[in-house]
């Protein structure tokens, strides 16, 4: 037990030594598009600080390590709202569907939209009456293989849209996951690489433009003003979680205390890590906390949930809180429906 202890000390303590040496030449922040994608999802993940990508059984694993749906054996459905800054929702919706013992299939989309906001110019900078929106999408297709009772593969692809006004861009990405469960007590690993695609641009009525021409009676010339491509915020995260109760005792029924950790490299930001705990009860009632190490705004999260198992269904309802620094607190709300 205290080899493990020392272990996973000597982890933390080293990485978050990388950590303050790698912010003081970080020199890649705003080189990529696509922020929303950033935003943490489920109020049970981010009431663990967003330390989940070894976590499993749950549909909101599909952002954070879409092998995570590899043990789901029934049909799931969870929807997730988060009330961002600046008035700003966030919401997530995801279904999975087990086709065979092995296979799961599941789709998801991530929506982040901004309300009316009213357009302002500099002869009218009290507004002019008339309003736009800005919407941002990622909509996903997943598939899940249990190679063996311990390891999960799985990959998704998605569609990723930004949109202001009548400007947008558009394109497709892909993510892949493996979570493995060692076998060693009830450590469990995971380790995922998202967001891999190719470049986008934005393009709209917007950005035409209309010139007169030097000689009379000739017509507007018409051109449109270039946007500069962009990539998207290509991700790797490595995770580790056990339960306290069975990695250094024996297991305590109807008890649970989860310890996650995840390591996450951004290609535009620096890396942060993850610490996330999780009490639980006769696998109804849970706690939650977690802290993120290395953000810019990012720090503490809490959360509680309660699940019920009615008949042939099993329904969760998550709260969660986050601090985010000088924007205040990010709630987020969440129900799981498993039938």
């Amino acid at each position: 037990m205290h080899k493990v202890v020392t272990i996973l000390l000597s982890v933390l303590l080293t990485s978050h030594c990388a950590l303050e040496l790698h912010a003081q030449s970080f020199q890649n922040a705003g080189s990529a598009g696509a922020q929303f994608l950033k935003i943490g999802v489920g109020a049970r993940a981010m009431g663990m600080g967003g330390a989940y990508a070894s976590m499993d059984g749950d549909v909101a694993s599909l952002a954070w390590n879409p092998a995570g749906i590899g043990t789901v054996q029934q049909i799931q459905l969870s929807v997730q709202h988060t009330a961002w800054v600046a008035g700003l929702d966030h919401n997530f919706i995801g279904l999975v569907v087990p086709i065979t013992d092995q296979v799961n299939l599941a789709f998801h989309t991530i929506y982040l939209t901004s309300g009316k906001i009213e357009i302002t110019t500099i002869d009218n900078p009290e507004g002019t009456g008339e309003y736009y929106d800005a919407t941002d999408i990622a909509a996903g297709l997943t598939a899940s293989v249990r190679l063996t009772s311990q390891l999960a593969f799985a990959g998704t692809i998605k569609y990723i849209t930004e949109r202001i006004k009548d400007v947008s861009s558009g394109g497709v990405a892909a993510d892949a996951g493996v979570q493995y469960a060692t076998g060693f007590r009830s450590l469990a690993l995971g380790f995922t690489v998202a967001n891999i695609g190719f470049e986008q641009q934005f393009s709209g009525p917007s950005l035409e433009v209309h010139y007169q021409p030097p000689d009379p009676g000739e017509p507007l010339a018409k051109s449109e003003l270039a946007t500069q491509q962009f990539r998207l915020p290509l991700l790797f995260r490595a995770s580790g979680s056990f339960d306290c109760f069975s990695m250094f005792d024996e297991p305590l029924e109807g008890h649970k205390l989860l310890l996650a950790v995840d390591f996450n490299q951004y290609t535009d930001t620096q890396e942060h890590l993850a610490l996330g705990t999780e009490y639980s009860w006769q696998g109804m009632l849970s706690v939650r906390s977690g802290y993120v190490f290395n953000a810019d705004e990012l720090s503490w999260s809490l959360g509680a949930g309660v699940r019920v198992a009615p008949g042939d269904f099993q329904i969760s309802v998550d709260y969660a809180a986050s601090a985010l620094g000088r924007f205040g607190l990010g709630h987020r709300i969440g129900i799981l429906v498993g039938y």
